[in-house]
């Protein structure tokens, strides 16, 4: 049973400029193996804006926002093996997620040259 949906858009720009301009920008936003994946990209901008918009449609999804020490770095967004793109989740997120009693996370990214989208299905 479907619990939240949430979908995100962004600009890939705007996260260029923000990584340009604030050089925590990525530290305070993505895990190491995110950072690492997406430095190990000619577009990084693309990759890190898919996974920006990603984690603000979770929250979306999830209903709540940023509260109660839950954060960014909370969700990790990797590849399986096909490279189908997965959600998990740590701390203060994944407790409210358990004491939610949510059981799965869907996510679909897509990126053009100019923007990336993250869409979630929370069941």
């Amino acid at each position: 049973m479907i619990k939240g949906t949430g979908v995100d858009i962004i600009e890939i720009s705007r996260i260029k400029t923000a990584i340009e301009k604030d050089n925590k920008f990525i530290d305070r936003l993505f895990t190491k193996k995110e950072i690492e994946y997406c430095e190990s990209k000619a577009k990084r901008a693309q990759h890190y804006a898919a996974r920006f918009a990603s984690k603000e449609a979770f929250f979306k999804a999830l209903g709540t926002g940023w509260r109660n020490g839950m954060s960014w770095t909370d969700i990790k967004i990797e590849n399986d093996k096909l490279g189908k793109p997965e959600i998990t989740l740590t701390g203060e997120t994944l407790a409210f997620f358990k004491k939610q009693k949510l059981k799965s996370i869907i996510l679909s990214i897509s990126h053009s040259k100019e923007y990336a989208v993250g869409f979630v299905i929370i069941e």
